[in-house]
């Protein structure tokens, strides 16, 4: 029941997608997709190296890196004429992951009325729904660039 009260309210946050393509042409078309729609890399963090450093078992096949996307005009925008609470927003998150045989990318997809109620003294909707549309075109064109 509170699944489906979740989702009722919220839809599906967690926004995914599978491809049938090796782990590291995903991430290179991932970095070329964000690039081409004026997103720097800010940070990859590999979660297989982390926990091997950490001694942790993982299985042969696991891979999972979690790259952090920004574009910079638009955060300095933010956080410099609305408010430096955007900043829990930033930098925007796109995990690839293998799975099953596949690779699969992730990201979260807010709907525009949630972050409307976390900044209720912003008119956010706008900016929201083209960030989430942003985030889509890039996992969109990522895809499409492995399937070429």
């Amino acid at each position: 029941m509170k699944k489906f009260i979740s989702n009722l309210l919220m839809g599906n946050i967690v926004q995914k997608v599978s491809v049938d393509a090796p782990f590291n042409e995903v991430i290179e078309s991932l970095e070329k997709a964000a690039k081409e729609k004026q997103f720097g890399i800010q940070a990859v963090h590999d979660l297989k190296e982390t926990y091997t450093k950490k001694g942790l078992a993982l299985p042969d096949d696991f891979e999972y890196k979690i790259v952090q996307i920004c574009n910079a005009p638009k955060s300095h925008n933010a956080l410099t004429n609305l408010s430096f609470d955007m900043g829990v927003m930033m930098p925007k998150s796109i995990i690839v992951a293998r799975e099953n045989g596949k690779t699969t990318l992730r990201f979260m997809k807010m709907k525009p009325w949630m972050v409307s109620m976390m900044f209720p003294e912003l008119d956010i909707v706008p900016i929201s729904k083209h960030v989430t549309q942003t985030l889509q075109d890039i996992v969109d064109a990522t895809v499409k660039g492995v399937r070429k």
